[in-house]
C-alpha cells in the first residue's frame, strides 16, 4: 500500500511561532533563535522590475524562498512528526522485505514513511495500518496549520488473491475524503519515477521516444550547420534525459534498438551520409579524427554505472543491502 501526500503550499503555510517552537526541540542557541524571530518579525517584501517597484509587502505565514536557510527550517518542522512516528508503535506498520543473497539473509528495517521537503509518501503492508499513519500525519497538520489537498493526493494498493497478486483501489480517508486511487492498469509517479504494477516502465520508455523525436525534429528545423546540429545533440538533449536513463529500469537492447535508430536518421541526414553508409567513423574523439558522438545507448551505461555506484557507496546500511540484493542479472555488467 503506496499513498502520495500532497501538502498545500508547504512552504507558504509554516507558522513563525511552529519555526520557533522547532528550535527550541532541537535546542538550537538562544542567539541563532533570536537572529531567525527577527528575521521573521514585520518582514515585508518589494519587487522590483525595470520600470517600477511596488510598495512594501508584510508577509504572514510562511518561509522565505531562495535562501538555504528556508528548506532547513521547513524540513526540520516536519522532521518532528517524523521523530514521532519513528516509535515501535508505528515503525511495525511499515512493509517489511528479506533478501537472500548466496545463502545469506539479508533484512531490511520496514520502511513506513518517505519525506523529502514538503513531499511525504506513506508505505505500509495492510491497509488499516496505512490509514493510522493517515490519521497521524492528519492531526499533525491540524496542529501545524497545514493544509492536505486530498484531490491531489494519490493511492496505490496491490493484495494477493489465491496464489497471485492483483492490483485493486483501496479505500483511505483523510479529512472524511476518500483518497483518490490509481485506476487498473495506469501508474503513479515519485520523485520522477514511474510506478505501475507490472513495472513495465511503459511510461518511461514512451517519454524517451516521444523527447528524442520532437527534440531532434527542433533541432533539424533550426538554420545551422550541422556539426552544430550535432553539438546540440550531444549537450542539449543527452543531458535532458539524464534523469530518465538514471531511475528507469530499461535494457541496453530496448535503447539501442529504439533512440539509437531515431538519432542515426537524424545524423545520415544531417551529414548526408547514404543508408548503405556506416556511421562508425563519426563516434571516435576529435583526436581519432571522429566527432565524438555518443550513442544513447552508450550515455545510458555511463549513467547506470553511475547510479549503481552511488547506491554502493552509500553511508547508510540499508541501502547497501539493496544493492547486494539487487546485484545481479541485469546490474551484474555494472556493477
Amino acid at each position: 500500500m503506496v499513498t502520495l501526500l500532497d501538502l498545500k503550499n508547504a512552504f507558504d503555510e509554516v507558522h513563525h511561532n511552529l519555526i520557533q517552537e522547532v528550535l527550541s526541540y532541537r535546542h538550537i542557541p538562544g542567539h541563532i533563535k533570536f537572529l531567525v524571530r527577527n528575521l521573521y518579525t514585520d518582514f515585508k517584501t518589494s519587487i522590483l522590475t525595470q520600470d517600477f517597484n511596488t510598495p512594501f509587502i508584510p508577509i504572514g505565514p510562511g518561509v522565505l524562498q531562495g535562501d538555504c536557510l528556508s528548506p532547513l527550517l521547513l524540513t526540520l518542522c516536519f522532521n518532528t512528526f517524523i521523530q514521532y512516528i519513528r516509535s515501535d508503535e508505528y515503525r511495525q506498520c511499515g512493509f517489511f522485505n528479506k533478501s537472500f543473497i548466496n545463502g545469506t539473509l539479508l533484512s531490511l528495517r520496514p520502511i513506513h514513511w518517505f519525506q523529502f521537503a514538503d513531499d511525504a509518501t506513506v508505505v505500509s503492508g495492510q491497509e488499516y495500518e496505512n490509514q493510522l499513519l493517515l490519521n497521524r500525519i492528519t492531526l499533525w497538520c491540524q496542529l501545524a496549520d497545514i493544509i492536505i489537498r486530498v484531490d491531489k493526493c494519490v493511492t496505490f494498493g496491490m493484495k494477493k488473491v489465491r496464489t497471485k497478486s492483483v492490483q485493486y483501489q483501496p479505500k483511505l480517508i483523510i479529512n472524511s475524503q476518500l483518497v483518490p486511487c490509481v485506476s487498473t492498469g495506469s501508474c503513479f509517479k515519485y520523485r520522477g519515477r514511474y510506478f505501475d504494477f507490472q513495472m513495465s516502465n511503459y511510461m518511461h520508455k514512451s517519454e524517451l521516444i516521444d523527447m528524442t523525436n520532437a527534440t531532434l525534429a527542433q533541432i533539424d528545423r533550426l538554420p545551422l550547420h550541422p556539426k552544430y546540429k550535432i553539438l546540440l545533440y550531444s549537450r542539449h538533449l543527452l543531458s535532458k534525459i539524464s534523469w530518465q536513463f538514471t531511475v528507469a529500469d530499461l535494457s541496453k537492447t530496448w535503447v539501442s534498438e529504439n533512440l539509437d535508430n531515431i538519432v542515426a536518421l537524424y545524423v545520415r541526414k544531417w551529414l548526408e551520409i547514404l543508408v548503405c553508409g556506416t556511421l562508425s567513423n563519426v563516434f571516435p574523439t576529435k583526436a581519432k579524427f571522429g566527432l565524438s558522438l555518443y550513442p544513447r545507448s552508450i550515455k545510458f551505461s555511463q549513467f547506470q554505472t553511475v547510479a549503481r555506484n552511488a547506491i554502493k557507496c552509500s553511508p547508510n546500511e540499508d541501502i547497501k543491502n539493496l544493492w547486494k540484493s539487487t546485484s545481479t542479472h541485469t546490474n551484474l555488467q555494472y556493477d
